[in-house]
């Protein structure tokens, strides 16, 4: 029998049902909303979602409502526009209104929040896009949502399975269920969920469904092409961490070692990097026969820091000794002691973003290179955390290699088998600005030409489903760098899946303040360059041909 208590919740919850259900907004019944989809959207509410791949990816919506007349405020019309570029999906800086939607907030069991934006029903391009989390993920962004309700995809975002800020690792502490969610599995069940919510909704499911994403997000992309090689149309991989042990434990310890000195007190500051980048400019700019304040490919630099060291009993306008062993330290590649290769060093041209990840941005901090290893030393590395006493100079990679294999087997995204995502027709665009100061882009071609050798000996061509694009003066997940960082990937790879139009360039712009283009340059895929013909406006793509010198 109903005790009082249940039947209170039973009538709570039966008032609720039927308010959620019937309630319209004045605005929304004026303007003639079809009511059904309105009440569609509410229901969402109370659908049952807990049986999804036997309950393997069990969800719950929280909240569903119809949003109409949304007017973005400048903070959050900024954020989007932003959020587009990194996504590769730009939509113009001028727009503030987002079309009619259904908005669903809820989670994945165990703690995996998201946050899906539906588009109207007539407004819908039958088709799905997934942003990944980036960093430590942590949090759920309304911002891609916003950009990709834009351009009428049913769009979601959601926090990677915990909740942190910036490169805070604590949440994974001796927690293997939120480190495998973060490592891939989150990206996996929000498809399964979405997929579901879409079809209740408009009672229809996606044609097609793309995941994009930057830095660990990119990482998304590659690891769904690998685990769950039917999830996905089309991937767009933007800086991805690839290796993510080595992205971390290599890469981000090794100039975190090099930067700060044994107080661990950061040895370069902003005023130094403004030197150095503008002597790499000088030295650099003109290598691909122009000079328009871009490196065009650093593998042709030839900068050597000593250049900037102080001359006996001078201290300003130059790098002291100490500095200077700082600067051959980052661009110098990671080695083992054997002497081989083990992580490409920063780019000539990376310093256009030192500034945060080199150098710390206000004295409060440490660069982020520092935070990134420590924080994943510490509480991810690892199945059992090490001693919170411990010293993270201590680590040595090469010692460690076998007790790090556990986390790392379900952590990196380096397999370069991806027969499976090739078969099933998924395609995949790699992209990596050369200006990128949080992962050398030297990684990514690594990883690509692995891809590419496993494939030719299965007599397969990555080419056929893959391509890497290397963008001159792009930086990490941002727009802030020298070159064009503007370009529309999530066309391009749609005109790929969609139309099997093979993508031979990528055009890109860059942009001013304002949103006005300045500048347009091709991009075409790894290992053709980009080279210009003399004679024509170097602010025009028209006056650039592909080279495979």
């Amino acid at each position: 029998m109903m005790n009082s208590l249940h039947k209170g919740v039973y009538s709570f919850m039966s008032v609720a049902v039927l308010a959620a259900l019937a309630y319209t907004p004045f605005s929304q019944a004026a303007s003639g909303v079809n009511q059904a989809e309105i009440r569609a959207c509410a229901a969402l509410q109370f659908a049952d979602f807990s049986k999804l791949e036997e309950g393997e990816a069990a969800a719950n919506v929280i909240k569903a409502r119809f949003v109409q007349n949304h007017t973005m405020s400048d903070e959050e019309a900024d954020w989007a526009y932003k959020y587009s570029r990194l996504m590769g999906a730009p939509v113009d800086k001028s727009i503030k209104d987002l079309p009619s939607h259904c908005l669903v907030e809820g989670y994945v069991s165990p703690t995996i929040r998201f946050q899906l934006r539906l588009p109207a029903r007539a407004l819908w391009n039958q088709k799905y896009l997934l942003n990944a989390c980036m960093g430590f993920c942590g949090e759920v962004s309304p911002y891609p949502t916003m950009a990709g309700i834009l351009r009428e995809y049913a769009t979601m975002s959601h926090d990677g399975g915990h909740t942190a800020y910036g490169f805070d690792g604590k949440w994974a502490r001796n927690n293997e269920q939120l480190k495998v969610d973060f490592a891939y599995r989150a990206n996996h069940v929000v498809a399964v969920v979405a997929k579901d919510i879409m079809e209740k909704y408009c009672h229809t499911k996606a044609q097609y469904s793309f995941i994009t994403g930057c830095s660990k997000g990119g990482h998304a992309g590659l690891m769904a092409a690998k685990r769950y090689p039917n999830d996905f149309d089309g991937v767009i991989a933007r800086g991805p961490t690839i290796n993510y042990t080595d992205v971390n434990l290599v890469n981000c310890m090794d100039n975190a070692k090099a930067i700060l000195d044994h107080n661990d007190q950061p040895i370069l500051n902003p005023l130094d990097v403004a030197m150095i980048s503008e002597e790499v400019m000088r030295e650099c700019d003109g290598t691909d026969g122009i000079i328009d304040g871009v490196i065009g490919d650093p593998r042709v630099c030839a900068f050597k820091p000593t250049s900037l060291q102080c001359e006996a009993g001078k201290t300003q306008g130059c790098l002291s000794e100490g500095k200077v062993a700082a600067v051959e330290a980052l661009y110098a590649a990671s080695l083992n002691s054997q002497g081989d290769v083990i992580y490409g060093g920063l780019p000539y041209g990376s310093e256009a973003e030192w500034v945060g990840w080199v150098a710390p941005q206000i004295s409060a901090l440490k660069p982020f290179h520092y935070y990134a290893a420590t924080e994943y030393l510490k509480y991810i590395a690892y199945p059992k955390a090490l001693d919170i006493n411990y010293d993270w100079r201590d680590f040595s990679y090469e010692n460690e290699q076998d007790n790090l294999a556990e986390v790392s087997q379900f952590m990196n995204a380096d397999d370069p088998d991806l027969r499976a995502f090739k078969q099933a027709g998924g395609k995949m665009l790699i992209l990596h600005g050369w200006s990128d100061a949080a992962i050398p882009a030297y990684a990514t071609i690594d990883w690509y030409e692995k891809v590419e050798e496993f494939m030719a000996q299965n007599k397969e061509n990555v080419r056929d489903f893959a391509r890497l694009f290397l963008l001159p003066g792009v930086v990490h997940c941002g727009i802030e760098g020298p070159g064009p960082s503007t370009f529309d990937a999530l066309a391009a790879l749609e005109n790929w899946v969609v139309g099997g139009v093979t993508p031979d360039s990528l055009l890109t712009k860059k942009e001013d303040q304002t949103g006005t283009v300045i500048r347009t340059r091709p991009v075409f895929p790894y290992p053709l360059t980009v080279k210009y013909d003399g004679k024509g406006d170097i602010n025009k793509a028209s006056s650039f041909y592909a080279d495979d010198d």
